[in-house]
């Protein structure tokens, strides 16, 4: 099965490299100038970058959040969704792309935008997340008390078939990879200075439990980290 390999954006700050943040910046500004055929051309350089806001996340739009507000014509918003925008992504003050939609009255995309969930989440899901953000906490230690990190929700997961999703530990020289495996949370924490392929676990609603390496595909390499001052 193929699988979606996606971005989650965990930056409260605008501290990482220069070169990196100007490419984001790149990414932010098309959608929000509604530069669509730029902004495509930019996802065909970062496929996985479809999700991500301006870092810092002042308002958390994704290029979704934009084609919403500017009530892009519907092939635009059907191509970013064939691209994988997530329509259950929120904004900081938690509206999805649909909401804002609704909000700006542009009803011709409505529908598009409602999400659909086409691989439900172990239930309750609510308590599969709290399980998952428990672990991030517990196996990150000290790199999210000295670098606010916003967690990931698991329901972008739900919108595709075979999803893996990565986002960067600042201070950890690596990241996190996550997905949805049969009744469970498949997550992996790596790192360049593993001498291994990093940890794995399964998580469930109740629990989390360490597992032997199933021998994944490597993870995407993680974002800069801050230079050392």
């Amino acid at each position: 099965m193929i699988r979606n390999r996606m971005e989650w954006d965990a930056l409260t700050d605008r501290e990482p490299n220069a070169w990196y943040r100007e490419e984001r910046d790149r990414l932010s500004d098309l959608a929000r100038d509604a530069n669509w055929s730029g902004l495509f051309e930019e996802l065909r350089k970062h496929p996985s970058r479809v999700n991500l806001p301006r870092i810092g996340i002042r308002t958390g739009y994704a290029p979704l959040h934009q084609a919403a507000w500017h009530g892009a014509d519907f092939p635009v918003v059907s191509r970013l969704i064939a691209h994988g925008a997530w329509r259950t992504q929120r904004t900081r003050d938690g509206q999805r792309a649909v909401d804002v939609a609704r909000k700006q009255g542009h009803t011709h995309l409505l529908e598009l935008l409602e999400p659909v969930v086409v691989r439900p989440l172990p239930s309750p899901p609510e308590m599969l997340e709290h399980r998952f953000h428990s672990l991030l906490r517990e196996r990150t230690g000290s790199c999210f008390e000295e670098t606010e990190h916003l967690l990931p929700p698991l329901a972008p997961l739900t919108e595709a078939p075979a999803m893996d999703i990565t986002f960067t530990v600042f201070g950890m020289m690596g990241g996190v990879t996550y997905r949805l495996e049969d009744d469970h949370l498949y997550v992996h924490f790596h790192s360049r200075m593993d001498a291994d392929d990093g940890e794995h676990y399964h998580v469930t609603p109740e629990s989390w439990s360490k597992i032997k390496s199933p021998r994944m595909p490597p993870p995407p390499p993680p974002a800069p980290q801050r230079p050392t001052p």
